[in-house]
């Protein structure tokens, strides 16, 4: 497309124009100003204390920073940012599988860094106002941290990572990628999130929310307090340290409820509903399982609260028995109308 401009005179054409440069027509007409070629040598020294930081950048690089790039400019061992739709904070670390998220102008990141240091930023300037500079990171003020890693085991993509502190309860998670995953803590008032010997309780769950791993502790160090970065491996993941019969949920129940169940080794599995009189109520042949976590109500047995004929049952106290090879184990759950 382009444009084509016409001088009448005295009701007659002529002059007439066209144009393929819109842009630059507009601007030899004066109806906008001419676009001046940005000046990328300009350069800013930023002064980064040991420990965490808060930063923007203060330059427009020719090629934008993604957390990886930045990362390794400043080496860091932890880049935090704000999501800003999902109001929680996003980690990256340099064992990541990708270059995460891009950094850019106007935004503040949390960076740790080992030893305090001078950094040379050239680029041009910005046309959007920069954030105002940060105050000095205290390096003993744990007030962001993450906890990063990989799992290992059998799962699929997608699954969701939950850390939690069991000291104050405070509870952050991540969505893994690849196997990997980076749970960020953050307190931009400068308090701290985590201190020394802090543990930390990580659970993983499939997409659908079923739970998917035995719960992992891991104890805050004071070198990843340095760091404000812990390195972890989820072993087993989606693979039960042993097989195990769990309570039904809910419990009571009217009319139904999930039987949960974990199997740390394939086999045949059955499921039987008793009465207090030890009649048989309802069966569930489920065949050859291959070891996991039946936990979540895609995949734990489900009980409408009838019995093999399609008839409800009365209220009161049933036990459910669950075999699999020489396993056996029961427990009891409560209908109530």
């Amino acid at each position: 497309t382009g444009i084509t401009i016409t001088r009448f005179a005295d009701g007659k054409i002529v002059e007439q124009w066209w144009t393929m440069d819109t842009l630059g027509l507009m601007q030899q007409l004066g109806v906008i100003p001419p676009m001046q070629p940005k000046d990328y040598s300009n350069v800013f020294f930023m002064t980064l204390s040991p420990g965490l930081n808060m930063i923007s950048l203060p330059l427009e690089p020719q090629t934008p920073y993604t957390a990886r790039s930045l990362a390794e400019k400043l080496s860091a061992t932890a880049v935090i940012k704000l999501d800003e739709t999902r109001q929680k904070f996003v980690g990256w670390t340099p064992d990541a599988p990708d270059d995460g998220f891009p950094i850019q102008g106007g935004k503040g990141y949390i960076v740790n860094v080992l030893e305090g240091k001078v950094v040379a930023f050239t680029g041009a300037a910005w046309t959007q106002p920069p954030m105002p500079p940060a105050a000095p990171s205290i390096l003993s003020d744990a007030w962001a941290f993450v906890l990063s890693g990989r799992m290992k085991g059998k799962f699929e993509d997608g699954c969701i990572v939950t850390v939690r502190n069991i000291r104050t309860g405070e509870v952050a998670t991540d969505t893994a990628r690849s196997g990997y995953f980076a749970v960020a803590f953050a307190d931009l008032s400068r308090r701290s999130v985590v201190h020394v010997g802090d543990r930390l309780e990580v659970r993983v769950r499939d997409r659908f929310g079923g739970v998917i791993s035995e719960p992992f502790i891991f104890e805050v160090t004071p070198e990843s307090i340095r760091k404000a970065a812990l390195s972890v491996v989820l072993d087993r993941v989606g693979l039960p340290d042993r097989t195990e019969l769990l309570q039904n949920y809910p419990n009571p129940f009217n009319p139904e409820t999930w039987i949960p169940y974990k199997l740390s080794e394939a086999g045949v599995v059955m499921i039987r509903i008793y009465d207090l009189s030890g009649r048989l109520i309802r069966r569930f042949d489920l065949g050859h399982k291959e070891p996991g976590f039946y936990v979540g109500r895609g995949r734990a047995v489900y009980w409408d609260g009838r019995n093999d004929a399609g008839e409800r049952v009365s209220s009161g106290v049933y036990v459910v028995e669950l075999r699999s090879g020489d396993f056996r184990a029961v427990r009891r759950m409560m209908l109530v109308k």
